[in-house]
Formats: structure tokens, sequence, C-alpha cells
């Protein structure tokens, strides 16, 4: 029975935060990260919400400094090289590639916010405090030092991203490519949460993700565009 309202709180949460973002897109901000920043606080109110509905102590949930030297250890250790090593990939990847992702397009106070500051407490508050708080409760045993609730709450997670699909964000063929490196940012993520009991650190992990990720994906696409658009101009 717990397990059916777990699943419940989650669906409602995403649904009810997707059908609020499709309103106030259509109606009063045309940037998508402005109405990001908008729909952050509502994110974070009804995931807290949610881990009361659920009875999950705030302990458990992460909400709480939990263990200072392994949350900074998984910081400095797994966190950051994760962050550079990912930023520094989208360098290799093809314009083709680059150009399917609606991300990068648009550099202003609105992204700088939301992907450097917003980001990590909007996602790691569902999906590590709830999702994975409540798992470790209901789901025993680990892989080596990876529990099976770090694990299962990383792949949903990375499921959960397939609404970027249905915003036309990401196609079909991005979403797919993007599986295991998501998969594999969750799975740093939750071990942080894991190991440190709270969310602070993956919440730092994860804006340092996101914010080089974009930063350099704005800076490539800003670069190839300026490229082209010297093409013609080198022609004459």
């Amino acid at each position: 029975m717990v397990h059916i309202y777990f699943i419940a709180l989650l669906l409602s949460h995403i649904i009810i935060i997707k059908t609020l973002k499709n309103k106030i897109l259509n109606k009063k901000f045309s940037q998508v990260f402005k109405m990001k920043v908008i729909m952050a606080p509502i994110s974070i109110l009804l995931s807290l919400l949610i881990i009361k509905v659920i009875e999950l102590p705030l302990d458990e949930a992460g909400l709480t400094l939990g263990n200072i030297s392994a949350g900074f250890k998984s910081i400095m250790y797994i966190g950051l090289p994760l962050a550079i090593i990912s930023s520094s990939l989208i360098f290799l990847a093809p314009k083709k590639e680059l150009d399917e992702l609606k991300y990068g397009n648009q550099s202003d106070i609105w992204t700088f916010i939301y992907v450097w500051v917003l980001v990590g407490p909007v996602e790691e508050i569902l999906y590590r405090g709830f999702v994975q708080g409540t798992l470790s409760n209901l789901v025993e045993g680990k892989i080596f030092y990876i529990s099976y609730a770090t694990i299962i709450a990383s792949l949903i997670f990375v499921l959960a991203h397939i609404t970027n699909v249905y915003s036309n964000n990401e196609s079909w063929e991005s979403f797919l490519g993007m599986i295991p490196t998501r998969f594999i940012a969750a799975l740093v993520l939750g071990f942080s949460f894991q190991i440190s009991k709270s969310l602070i650190y993956p919440i730092i992990i994860h804006n340092l993700i996101d914010g080089f990720n974009l930063s350099v994906l704005t800076y490539r696409k800003q670069k190839l565009k300026n490229e082209d658009e010297k093409i013609p101009k080198e022609e004459l």
C-alpha cells in the first residue's frame, strides 16, 4: 500500500508542476528559464508537502546538515570532477547533436539564476529527499557501496526527464542518447545523499553539473553561430 501511495504522490507532483508550467508558459512568460524560476518555489513547496504527507522524517528526507565530512568529500572527489568532465565533452559533440537541443540558445539572468542556484533544490528535494528517502525505508540491500534505493531513485530521475521530449526541449534521439550520462550523474547525486544523509551536498553537485554544462553549451552554440554568420562574408 505504501508503494502505491508513494507512486501516486510522485506522479501527482509531476503532473501538477507540468500543468502549471504549461499554463504559465502559454499565458504569461515567453522565456523558458524565467518560467522555471517562477515555478521553483512552488515545486519546492509541493515536494516538502508530499514529504509531510507520506510522513517521512525530516532527517531521512535529508533536511539536515548530515555528515559534513562525507558530504564535502563527495563534492570534491566525485561531483566537481564529473561537472568538469561532462561539460568538457560538450566541445566534442557534433554540431547536429547540439542543434537538436533547445537548451543553450539564450543567455540571460533567468538562465543563470535557475541553473546555478535553483535547479539543485528543485530536483534534489523531490528525487533525493522524497523519492530516495522513501525508498530507503522500502528497499534494502546494496550493490558494492551503492544501495538499491539509490539505484532505483536514479532510474526514476532519468525516466522523469522524458517530459523534456513532450515539452519539445529534446528529441527522442537526444533523450535516449543522454540516458547513460544522466544515470551516472544521478548515481553520483544519490550516492552523495546516501553517505552524507543530507540534501545540501547533492544540491551543490547538481548546481555545478547543470551550471557548467549549460554555460559551456551556451558558449559553444554561440561560437558555432558566429562561425556560421562569418562564412558568407568570407566568401564575398
